[in-house]
């Protein structure tokens, strides 16, 4: 007779592989089993899934853990959602070692987090930091981000240092995570449109236009194609980005794509109504956009959907220049990918699951460890309901930002229990698990033919 800690039964469990009415049993940490009518005797606990999906835990691969909320809090809201795993943004801000904020974060998050979590590392100040990227390697940390944009700020990363900085990772075997839009058109643009008496946010997106991003896209896979650096391109929102991407993958390069829900689910006719707190880089766009970025997700141009969490306080009324770039969108991250994708016709379940979970564990050196439902796996397991809506205000999210570019939208599935590893997390849509319980997860980038 099997035993098992952990029986969830009659659910209809989706992987990137396929889907199919399955239980799932869970001995310890690990995934045991997966098959049709699994034996019930002796199982600790059986919980009936009937009528559910039963997901890999999603894993978030871009968090910002260092605005209004923390590592601890970060993880708690994304738990909140759906989400097991999260990858945070160290960064390493002007003057200040990179390493040592690496290091910085590693020790907090193993303390506080409640998720298991990986690290990038992100650079502000790249002649400092760039020769620190071996020694930051060797804590598991693989990726690092730079910015083709923020010249104003000093944050910018020139050519120079960026190639340099490739040239390093493409020899240890680590990743280039690189923002793209041109920073010093966009500081010119941001001059002539968004200062003065005449500033307003409907000037935004003509400060930071498409073709912009279109062209730090373009530099950035050149540059890496010239020594042979993987290149992950975050937040892509543009139709303009996604030939760049396919002819990259076409010829052979290691060029990932990601976009959020955000670009996915709104257009930037809500900068009208929320003007700062739809400030985000780069910008909301156009509903064409839109419907570009889901048949990318189709066509498998875009690899991966990932929240680009950033809650900032803003000030609605004051100088719009002077607002934060980012929003709150960890928390809704799966129910409006599944509901923007999966009910309105753009995505199967199996490819959300692709975008959400199995993209991403493969594309960071997790799989099959995470992002998919097998023995052996980790036993990191949502249950969504897709029957059940939920009207997403300020008042009944997480966030300490206090606010949603959603309000007042309902959307059809929700997130009613997840486990880490076997120990439950979101219970009934409570969050249980104590902050301590996640483990750090050392990255390992992978070559494009090993992601789906």
């Amino acid at each position: 007779m099997k035993e098992y800690d952990l029986l969830l039964t009659n659910g209809t469990v989706v992987t990137g592989a396929g889907m199919r009415r399955a239980d799932v049993a869970v001995q310890g940490e690990t995934i045991v089993a997966v098959g049709a009518d699994l034996p019930r005797e002796g199982a600790r606990q059986v919980i009936d899934v009937a009528g559910k999906y039963v997901f890999p835990g999603i894993i978030d691969v871009h968090v910002h853990p260092v605005y209004l909320d923390d590592v601890e809090q970060s993880a708690r809201v994304a738990a909140y959602g759906g989400t097991t795993t999260v990858l945070h943004f160290a960064y390493g801000r002007t003057g200040e070692s990179l390493l040592a904020k690496v290091e910085e974060m590693l020790g907090d998050a193993s303390r506080r987090s409640l998720l298991d979590f990986g690290l990038h590392g992100g650079m502000f100040d790249a002649p400092r930091q760039v020769p620190e990227i071996p020694a930051v390697m060797a804590l598991g940390v693989r990726t690092f981000k730079f910015f083709l944009t923020y010249l104003k700020q000093g944050w910018y990363t020139d050519d120079y240092q960026l190639i340099k900085a490739m040239d390093i990772l493409a020899e240890r075997g680590g990743m280039a995570m690189v923002h793209c839009e041109n920073g010093g058109a966009i500081d010119y643009l941001e001059d002539k449109y968004l200062k003065g008496p005449n500033a307003s946010a409907k000037f935004f997106n003509a400060s930071r236009p498409p073709a912009l991003e279109e062209e730090g896209v373009f530099r950035a896979i050149r540059l890496a194609e010239v020594v042979g650096c993987p290149l992950y391109i975050p937040h892509v929102t543009t139709r303009r980005v996604l030939r760049h991407l396919r002819d990259a993958r076409a010829d052979g390069l290691t060029v990932y794509g990601e976009t959020c829900p955000q670009y996915l689910n709104l257009t930037q006719e809500i900068l009208d109504t929320r003007g700062a707190l739809a400030k985000i880089g780069p910008p909301i766009r156009s509903a064409q956009d839109s419907a570009a970025l889901w048949a990318g997700l189709r066509d498998d141009t875009l690899q991966v959907v990932a929240s680009d969490h950033a809650p900032k306080a803003k000030d609605v009324a004051g100088d719009f220049l002077a607002q934060g770039f980012g929003s709150p969108q960890i928390e809704t991250l799966l129910p409006l990918t599944y509901d923007g994708g999966v009910n309105a016709g753009h995505l199967s379940a199996v490819r959300l699951v692709q975008v959400l979970c199995e993209n991403p564990a493969r594309i960071f050196g997790l799989y099959p460890r995470k992002g998919t439902i097998a023995p052996g796996a980790d036993a990191d397991l949502v249950v969504f309901d897709p029957a059940r809506p939920f009207t997403i205000r300020a008042e009944n999210q997480h966030s300490k930002v206090g606010y949603t570019l959603y309000e007042g939208r309902t959307v059809l599935g929700w997130p009613e229990r997840s486990f880490q590893r076997g120990k439950p997390v979101l219970r009934d849509g409570e969050v249980v698990a104590p902050p301590g319980q996640g483990r750090f997860l050392p990255t390992r980038p992978a070559r494009a033919a090993e992601v789906s």
